[in-house]
């Protein structure tokens, strides 16, 4: 072995043995100790992470033919959990969605054509997103067949956040400040929603979420707020206003709710998430800028399943994984 290489190697052992390889390997917690941690980092998901070590033939191949093209999500956006507990991401930039299967140390891509993929709900065996440039609707079969697709002719124009219960898929048109409704089987239903900053009005709206009493949280952008409505579209209550401390909004984006009932907001310029109450009122704010485990750059979509918090680190190229760990905020 070489001497530089024998270098090397004594000077990785110390990092790891010195305390700030310690403080670095430690799992972010929020709020920091000697608080009771209420959210934990997991783990990112890109990918990398995911990759099963190449078979003999493939190694092969790759030394005769060359390297193979590094797989990576360009821009993640939307996310969502299937059944099946598989994590399906609307890439923005790359027409693709990232499917993993964390259980199995799985992962896969489905193509598709779409110039601008944003928001992704999972229903039964259907994926439904929405091409926000093409203003289309589309849904696929899990094997990335399309069922069936709606657009301009039926009304679109910019959808981006999308959410789906059993029976409804709740559509975000941001150019059209309004929410569209429609079946699984993609025929057009209700909307609710105009232009203005009044209850039950939007100015560029771009996401929404669905709480398991089915109500609905809508990020209302550029009122810099989020709005919550019954499953009809009937306007309950909202919060937020424009500001660039904690529990106030600059750039919302995301928004999801756990099992609790909190609000998740993703912040957008900010690089963090907020957690509030069903009243509004801030409980707690975890993330902050960088590419270190636990944090965001530019984070974007959110969705929440089984209590694990799943946020687009879009800058980053990964999805960053946190749990709630319950109790009270």
């Amino acid at each position: 072995m070489s001497r530089s290489r024998v270098a090397t190697v004594l000077f990785g052992l110390v990092a790891l043995a010195s305390p700030l390889a310690a403080q670095t390997a430690s799992v972010p917690v929020w709020p920091a100790p000697p608080e009771a941690a209420r959210i934990r980092y997991v783990r990112a998901l890109n990918p990398q992470t995911l990759r099963k070590p190449p078979s003999l033939l493939s190694r092969v191949v790759h030394v005769i033919a060359g390297s193979e093209p590094e797989k990576f999500m360009t821009q993640p956006y939307g996310i969502a959990v299937g059944a099946d507990r598989r994590v399906y991401v609307a890439d923005s930039m790359g027409g693709s969605i990232h499917v993993y299967d964390v259980a199995r140390s799985n992962y896969s891509v489905i193509k598709t054509d779409a110039s601008s993929l944003i928001g992704i709900a999972v229903v039964g065996q259907r994926i439904i997103v929405t091409d926000s440039v093409a203003g289309r609707v589309r849904c696929f079969d899990l094997k990335g067949h399309q069922v069936w697709s709606r657009g301009p002719k039926d009304g679109f124009v910019r959808p981006t956040g999308i959410t789906a219960s059993a029976d409804e898929i709740y559509v975000v048109d941001t150019m059209q400040h309004k929410v569209m409704m429609l079946g699984l089987d993609g025929s057009m239903r209700e909307s609710f929603g105009t232009r203005g900053s009044g209850e039950g009005e939007f100015n560029f709206p771009t996401n929404i979420a669905r709480a398991a009493d089915g109500r609905l949280f809508v990020t209302d952008t550029l009122n810099f707020r989020v709005q919550v409505f019954d499953r009809r579209g009937r306007a309950l209550s909202s919060f937020g206003e424009l500001g660039d401390d904690p529990g106030y909004f600059d750039k919302p984006k995301g928004v999801a709710v756990d099992s609790a009932g909190h609000v998740y907001v993703v912040e957008g310029m900010n690089d963090v998430v907020q957690i509030f109450d069903a009243d509004g009122r801030l409980l707690l704010v975890f993330g902050g800028s960088g590419a270190g485990p636990g944090q965001l750059w530019l984070p974007s979509g959110i969705t929440i399943a089984n209590d694990m918090v799943y946020v687009a680190d879009a800058a980053n190229r990964r999805v960053q994984v946190y749990e709630y760990l319950k109790g009270v905020l």
